[in-house]
């Protein structure tokens, strides 16, 4: 069980979300916090996603150059489509 304490304006809109879609205000809440619960995982994963990135080119030294990756997306959905850019 977690209780919540927000402020005067966000309670009324809340409550007005709640009478408008005849749902529970427990359940915008509830649905409110899933959603942003979500976005903060997907962050932390990018996020360490990026760490194994650096620490692996600090490794090895193996990258695609920028360059590689635009010439590769200036041919997206042409009859000259390349391949995806390799290190």
């Amino acid at each position: 069980m977690l209780g919540v304490r927000l402020d005067t304006d966000l309670e009324q809109r809340l409550a007005a979300l709640a009478e408008r879609t005849h749902r529970s205000k427990s359940h915008h809440a509830k649905e409110a916090l899933k959603r942003y619960i979500e976005q903060e995982e997907a962050r932390e994963q990018a996020d360490r996603e990026t760490l194994e990135r650096w620490e692996a080119y600090k490794e090895n030294g193996e990258f695609v150059s920028n360059q590689a990756v635009m010439d590769w997306l200036d041919d997206w959905g042409t009859d000259q489509e390349k391949a995806c850019p390799e290190k």
